[in-house]
C-alpha cells in the first residue's frame, strides 16, 4: 500500500525496489502501471515525432503488463 499527502505526492514504501526520482504513470483500468525513468537517459536521433514514440512505448508497456499480470495469474492458478 502507498501513501499520498494533500499535495498528491506518492510515497512508495522502502520495503518495494523502485530506483529512479522520477516514473511514468499510465492508466490501467481501475489501477495505475508506475515506470521508473532511468536516472541518466541516452539521447539518440530517431526518424519519428515525440509524441509517436510515446505513444508507441505506452502502447508496449501496456502489452508487457498485461502479458506479465496474465503469467502470474496463471502461475497462481488464476
Amino acid at each position: 500500500m502507498v501513501k499520498i499527502d494533500s499535495q498528491r505526492r506518492i510515497y512508495i514504501p522502502k520495503e518495494i525496489t523502485f530506483k529512479g526520482r522520477k516514473a511514468i504513470m499510465i492508466p490501467f483500468g481501475t489501477s495505475f502501471l508506475l515506470i521508473p525513468i532511468p536516472e541518466k537517459i541516452i539521447e539518440v536521433k530517431v526518424p519519428v515525432s515525440k509524441e509517436k514514440l510515446k505513444e508507441r512505448a505506452e502502447k508496449k508497456a501496456k502489452q508487457e503488463a498485461i502479458a506479465k499480470i496474465r503469467k502470474h495469474g496463471a502461475a497462481a492458478g488464476g
